[in-house]
Order: structure tokens, then C-alpha cells, then sequence
């Protein structure tokens, strides 16, 4: 019957007489109808589904479907892809990241996190003032070209013209489409407050390495004075991939489909812009104006 239900729910969605096409089915399944009507009048059974309800709503189930591989939460119609990968993490024991720590009142997850230098509230890296005015929130790969062409041609300008006088703040966010390892390795460096010399270096040295690489990223951590040991072991561990997918999820859901992708936030009128792609410099720094300087807006006649 359940899959009868779904296979043909284009046929029986918009029908007047829903209830009888499904009593038929059921009897042609084999049901018993005296059984089948008594059920649909049935207290029990109305009760059932109210459980059910509220087992999903403590769950945090908002929609449907949603689905649980032990305590892994998988929510929409997702690809078969993402299915093996929550299953095999919950059959080798991994768990999901506990839930985080509530925020403090009118803070954002972007914000810089005092306990943690160099990190923000949800453990993304983040470089300039905490107070700075303007926040771009960045999703990249580590091995898409149009990131290392934008780290290579607009970001150092945004360094030293915007980042160092205060009034920008990066916080970068992976989105990992070609290389989810190097990802992982990119929160290792962050672990050990290296997270910019390493994304410097990594996309400086692009054509050099490759996705799955280990060797060579603990190279280029040795050669920045990481810890080998701790940035070796911190490869291996689950929750840098727990934070990879959590940003990828994020991006996801702002509409990312592609890298690299930018929200620009002015924090002080709490408003902001999307710049997706690779654009020039002169793009960057117009968004950037427009919200440092706002038009005046015409008085009305």
C-alpha cells in the first residue's frame, strides 16, 4: 500500500474520490474491509499519527521528508549519495557534533568569538576587527581555479585597503565541491591559528597538490611550524568533516552553486549584498562603497 500510495499520487492527489481508491486498492491487496473501515474511524489510530507528529516535532522535524540514520538527521529528498554517507557514518559508531551552545543575546554566528582568537561564534576562520562594520562571508574550495584567481587578484587588495583599516572583516566558509578533504585540513590549520597562511599557500600552490593528498598537506603544515602530530591526527578526526558539511549544508540553503560565492553583510544597517563568482576588484570595492556610503535618498516632492 505505501508504495502504491506514492507510485501513484499524481493520479489520486487532485481526485474527488480519494478515500474509495484507497479502499479498493486495499482490498485488492489482499486487506479485509470490515478491518480496513473500522480502522479509519478508529480512535487508535488517529492517536497513532498524533504521536507520531510529536515525535518528529521533538526530533526537529519542520518538513517532510526527514529521515534518521541512528541520531544522523537527514532532511528533504536528498540524493542516494547522501544517504550512504550519513548510514556508513552511523555503522562505523560516529556520532554528529552535539548541539551548540545557545549564542549570546544579539549575537550572530559570524561574529567574532573572543574565546577563540581567529574563529567565529560557529568555528568558521575569520580575519580583521571584530567591530568592523562590514563582514564578507566567502564559500570556496580549495581546488576551484576561480577561488585561487579571486585570492590572487582581489583579495589582497581587500586585505590591506578594507581588512587592515577595520572596516571589513573575511569569514570564510568551505564549500567544498572538488576537494572536501583539504577542507578538513583547512579547519586543522585554523586548530592551530595558521588558517590564513595555509589558505594562502594552499591556493598559491594549487597545481602542486592534490584532493586526498595527505603527505603533502602535512608538508605545508611542517613548513608554516604547525604541529605534524596534532595536524595529522586532526585529519583523521570527525568533527572538522562535521564542520565541512555544516558549511556546505549553509551554502546550500543561501543558494550557492558554484564557487567562489560572497555574502557582503553590513552589520550596522543589517542589510547586505550576494557577489557570486570571481568579479573584478572594481565590483568588490563598488559593493563595498555602496554600503559604506549609501545614497541619500531623494525627498519626495
Amino acid at each position: 500500500m505505501y508504495d502504491w500510495i506514492f507510485a501513484t499520487q499524481d493520479t489520486w492527489a487532485s481526485a474527488q474520490d480519494t478515500a474509495s481508491r484507497f479502499r479498493t486498492q486495499a482490498l485488492a491487496l489482499g486487506a479485509n474491509g470490515a478491518k480496513y473501515d473500522a480502522c479509519l474511524t478508529d480512535a487508535a489510530s488517529a492517536a497513532a499519527i498524533q504521536r507520531d507528529l510529536q515525535t518528529g516535532a521533538q526530533m526537529g522535524v519542520s518538513g517532510t521528508p526527514a529521515f534518521f540514520a541512528d541520531d544522523w538527521f537527514l532532511s528533504g529528498a536528498q540524493p542516494i549519495t547522501e544517504f550512504a554517507k550519513v548510514i556508513d557514518k552511523a555503522l562505523q559508531g560516529i556520532h554528529p557534533p552535539p548541539t551548540p551552545t545557545p549564542l549570546p543575546p544579539n549575537v550572530a554566528p559570524y561574529d567574532t568569538d573572543p574565546a577563540r582568537p581567529g574563529r567565529t561564534y560557529d568555528g568558521s576562520p575569520t580575519l580583521g576587527a571584530a567591530d568592523a562594520r562590514l563582514v564578507l562571508i566567502s564559500f570556496e574550495d580549495f581546488k576551484c581555479g576561480y577561488c585561487a584567481q579571486h585570492v590572487r587578484e582581489v583579495e589582497p587588495t581587500l586585505r590591506s585597503k578594507y581588512v587592515d583599516a577595520g572596516q571589513l572583516r573575511l569569514v570564510f566558509k568551505f564549500f567544498p565541491i572538488y576537494a572536501p578533504k583539504t577542507a578538513v585540513a583547512g579547519l586543522c590549520a585554523a586548530d592551530q591559528g595558521k588558517f590564513w597562511d595555509f589558505h594562502d599557500l594552499l591556493f598559491g600552490k594549487q597545481a602542486e597538490w592534490n584532493e586526498g593528498d595527505n603527505a603533502a598537506l602535512i608538508n605545508y603544515a611542517k613548513s608554516l611550524g604547525l604541529d605534524e602530530a596534532r595536524f595529522s591526527q586532526c585529519l583523521q578526526d570527525a568533527p572538522g568533516q562535521a564542520q565541512v558539511e555544516s558549511d556546505y549544508a549553509l551554502g546550500q540553503q543561501v543558494g550557492v552553486r558554484g564557487t567562489p560565492y560572497f555574502l557582503l553583510l553590513d552589520i550596522q544597517a543589517q542589510t547586505g549584498t550576494r557577489i557570486p563568482g570571481a568579479l573584478p576588484l572594481e565590483q568588490f570595492e563598488q559593493a563595498i562603497q555602496d554600503l559604506l556610503n549609501p545614497p541619500t535618498p531623494t525627498p519626495a516632492p
